[in-house]
């Protein structure tokens, strides 16, 4: 990947950031504490967002590849949200922010698979681990900075600054996004959005790809239980506002610096293996966080979960570029972000748990559904490992 292109990613991936880790880790507590939500509705809430956009993921990814462009949908995507975070404070009541919320999901959708795309696209697979790592490092500062400063902000003047902060980065992540470079050599794809041709190539030529896919589904599901609690939970062990952002701080700031040397450990050891004992300490890290008795426990939780969480992102990511063909890149990607975000509807049923038993018991329960599911996906990378390695996608 070229320097200047390289710069662009890694400034967008700044600012998305930002906007996109204080609004997941501070806005459960704004339903809790503002708007009055149970556990159950901050997790259908979630649900609902995270559907609505994974829905939509595949027919932007294809509509990208039709009309071969990319960065377009970028722009769209994050700028037109950023004028509706503006009004957002204003709403008070729990259903029209729910409808509000979940109809921005259709826009925000747009970016995910034509991200995912284009850094493919401007990359070899060599070198992908690498480059990954150094996109999400600046990621990770981003969302460090994003902690610091929302935390301040709404400790200081309230809530509303949430909706605002998020508002002024997805302005920046549209502006930025003008400056891409569309892929060369990128032609109009005119297949049908998954006509019966395309899901038989799925279920037979593109047969991995499809398994990897629904692993991938089954643990982010697993994960999802829990994650959009772990800000309420720190609250709940006695934790203040700013304590949230400082725990988050911690978790992300070791995944900041471990993205890079996983990017390079990922290229030289090889995506499968990292892949296979980054899922392990990702489900070490639960456990951790169900057997913390006081809210500091937590930064232990958070910073193995952040070493994982690293080499999680990067080797995954790596999986899946060598499972795509380069010719309905955008379609794939936008297939896989979908069923990835439909897995964050774990939420929903993580917040039953929580309502019906416990935070408490929503981790241990937690805890034991990924470990079983990561002996199964340890198990299948082994099976499918030289199929991997061998494509040059």
């Amino acid at each position: 990947m070229e320097r200047r292109m390289l710069s662009v990613f890694s400034a967008i991936s700044l600012v998305s950031e930002m906007r996109a880790a204080t609004f997941r880790v501070f806005f459960s507590i704004y339903l809790k504490e503002e708007i009055g939500a149970t556990y159950t509705q901050v997790g259908i809430i979630w649900m609902l967002m995270f559907v609505v956009n994974a829905l939509f993921q595949i027919v932007w990814g294809w509509t990208s590849d039709r009309f071969a462009r990319r960065k377009h949908f970028i722009i769209l995507g994050e700028g037109i949200p950023a004028i509706v975070f503006l009004f957002i404070p204003g709403i008070s009541d729990i259903v029209v922010l729910t409808v509000v919320l979940v109809t921005l999901q259709v826009l925000w959708s747009m970016a995910s698979p034509v991200w995912k795309a284009l850094i493919a696209e401007h990359s070899v697979p060599k070198e992908r681990g690498t480059l990954i790592g150094k996109i999400t490092t600046f990621g990770g500062i981003g969302a460090i900075l994003g902690y610091y400063i929302v935390g301040d902000l709404i400790s200081q003047y309230g809530y509303a600054y949430l909706f605002y902060f998020c508002s002024l980065c997805m302005f920046l992540s549209s502006s930025l996004a003008a400056f891409m470079d569309e892929p060369e050599g990128l032609q109009p794809y005119d297949q049908k959005l998954l006509s019966m041709q395309q899901v038989r190539i799925l279920s037979t030529e593109q047969r991995p790809f499809s398994l990897y896919t629904l692993l991938i589904f089954v643990v982010s599901f697993a994960f999802a239980l829990f994650e959009a609690f772990i800000s309420l939970y720190i609250r709940e062990l006695g934790g203040t506002i700013q304590q949230v952002g400082y725990v988050f701080i911690v978790g992300d700031g070791i995944a900041t610096a471990s993205m890079f040397p996983m990017g390079k450990l990922t290229d030289k050891m090889g995506r499968v293996e990292m892949l296979q004992i980054c899922l392990v300490v990702r489900t070490i890290a639960v456990l951790l966080f169900a057997v913390a008795p006081v809210w500091w426990y937590l930064f232990l939780a958070v910073a193995v979960n952040g070493i994982g969480w690293s080499g999680y992102h990067v080797s995954s990511f790596a999986v899946l570029s060598s499972l795509t063909p380069r010719e309905m890149r955008g379609t794939y990607m936008g297939f896989h972000s979908m069923v990835l975000t439909i897995s964050r509807g774990g939420s929903s049923v993580g917040g039953s748990i929580a309502d019906r038993f416990s935070l408490k018991s929503l981790f241990f329960s937690s805890f034991a559904i990924c470990a079983l599911l990561t002996i199964l996906f340890i198990n299948w990378l082994h099976k499918n490992k030289e199929t991997i390695h061998q494509s040059k996608n």
